[in-house]
């Protein structure tokens, strides 16, 4: 026995919306996973932030999958529920994310660039006086005689 659908027009729309936002989300992670740099991950983690923040009420809203599911398949609702409850946990697990990147950032990823940037200033400091050094011999010391 084929069944009748009673889903209205905005079951469509909101399939649709809720793709384009699991491709966006897709490229996102994408990008994440391949991301070494702090500062680029820090902005990356909260770009996905607000990005799941937005799709995750868009999906429990009047026009998400709540209404989609309840329209025509209204037993599957249980399921759902489930889904929504891990939408918290994502997110604390982006929140836990985020501040562990910026504890990072702050601290050993912080001295590392601290020490980084000594270097180059002795490194800076040691040619400036080897080339002093170079000029004094060579100019005055040994091109000076005759």
């Amino acid at each position: 026995m084929a069944r009748t659908s009673t889903a209205t027009p905005k079951g469509p729309a909101a399939r649709r919306r809720i793709d384009d936002e699991h491709r966006q989300l897709g490229e996102l992670l994408r990008s994440l996973v391949h991301t070494r740099e702090l500062g680029r991950l820090n902005a990356e983690l909260g770009a996905l932030r607000e990005l799941l923040v937005a799709h995750f009420a868009g999906e429990e809203g009047d026009e998400g999958l709540h209404a989609v599911v309840a329209e025509g398949a209204s037993h599957r609702l249980p399921n759902l529920q489930r889904l929504f409850e891990e939408h918290r946990v994502i997110l604390a697990q982006v929140d836990a994310l985020a501040a562990e990147a910026a504890a990072l950032a702050a601290g050993p990823a912080a001295r590392l660039h601290e020490g980084v940037l000594a270097l180059a200033e002795s490194l800076r400091r040691h040619e400036a006086v080897e080339e002093e050094l170079f000029s004094e011999a060579f100019y005055r010391d040994i091109g000076g005689r005759s």
